[in-house]
């Protein structure tokens, strides 16, 4: 089957990459795993992926093993409709063709795009040590090399339009004040924290449905209404501004205040930060994704809880599953 289908169906259930992970032949407990889903696809289960999943099985250094494993419970790739009426598109089969393909010009911007959160980095203070002019040489040379595949794929008949693209980006990189955004930031963010329990412990302690709430309440006014403004409870249900990115950046959010965390983001090395400040956002892409879905799938409870907040607080109805392995 591949078209639109309406969102919310029962039958479908967003796996989390590190599902995917474990599902791979020579994992521990990976026939397990795998038996456990078929039962389940059995019953009328379609298990669902993304392009998140592809971007993300293409950098391992075993591709062809999430191709596999993806095979093994025929799950079905999902792509979203207009934002308009979050309808998605199912196609089957296509796992191998997507995961294993060279790199194209999609997967080339998608590279580019997330070299443009670095300026989000250094304003939270995460790259360790890189000054303002360092970033900007690091994000022109990224966008020289999109443009530079963009003119070889490209028609001869776009260059005019790919030259006036490119120089836009480029001037939009260099007006950036990286340094006054990042002082503000820390500024803001030092107030926000200020704010917030010293001991996390008492974040962790408010149910995931209600910590959203629980920390917008501690906020002062003019941040609490800043927030809201650009998330009011219930925005998700609300077509116009239920468009792409936009719950991706609201779970972020959360990720930042603290309702979760992963040391991993801030420990000492500027290549280890990024890689999990990276994944990070992407475990914010997979939960966006997985709101057109019934269920949520993840081994992990940090994603777990984070998933389950953003829900409850954006109005989605997809219910978060979170997997453990017990030793017998």
């Amino acid at each position: 089957m591949t078209g639109p289908v309406d969102p919310g169906q029962p039958s479908m259930a967003y796996l989390d990459q590190n599902v995917l992970s474990r599902m791979r032949e020579g994992e521990p407990g990976s026939d397990h795993l795998r038996g456990a889903l078929n039962k389940m696809g059995a019953q009328g289960v379609m298990f669902v992926y993304s392009m998140v999943h592809v971007d993300e099985s293409r950098a391992s250094d075993r591709p062809e093993a999430f191709v596999e494993a993806l095979n093994a419970i025929s799950a079905w790739y999902i792509e979203p409709q207009a934002h308009d009426d979050h309808r998605v598109a199912l196609s089957s089969g296509r796992a191998e063709e997507l995961i294993l393909a060279d790199r194209d010009l999609l997967h080339e911007a998608s590279r580019t795009m997330e070299n443009l959160l670095k300026p989000m980095q250094f304003a939270m203070g995460w790259l360790d040590g890189v000054d303002a002019t360092s970033l900007r040489e690091e994000l022109t040379d990224g966008v020289n090399k999109l443009w530079g595949i963009l003119e070889v794929e490209l028609l001869e008949g776009n260059w005019a339009q790919l030259t006036d693209g490119k120089r836009a980006m480029l001037e939009a990189i260099s007006d950036i004040p990286l340094e006054k955004v990042r002082g503000e930031a820390e500024v803001s963010f030092d107030r926000i924290r200020a704010r917030l329990p010293e001991n996390y412990a008492q974040l962790d302690a408010v149910p995931a449905d209600q910590v959203v709430e629980f920390v917008f309440g501690l906020l002062d006014d003019p941040d609490r209404d800043e927030f809201l403004k650009l998330y009011p409870r219930g925005f998700w249900t609300d077509a116009v501004r239920r468009e792409e990115g936009n719950l991706t950046g609201f779970a972020f959010l959360l990720f930042a205040l603290g309702i979760v965390r992963d040391r991993r983001v801030s420990s000492k090395g500027r290549a280890r930060r990024e890689k999990h400040y990276l994944g990070q956002f992407r475990d914010c892409q997979h939960i966006e994704a997985a709101s057109r879905c019934a269920a949520f799938i993840t081994f992990d409870k940090g994603a777990a809880r984070l998933a389950k907040a953003t829900y409850a607080y954006a109005g989605a109805a997809t219910q978060v599953i979170c997997l453990e392995i017990r030793e017998t």
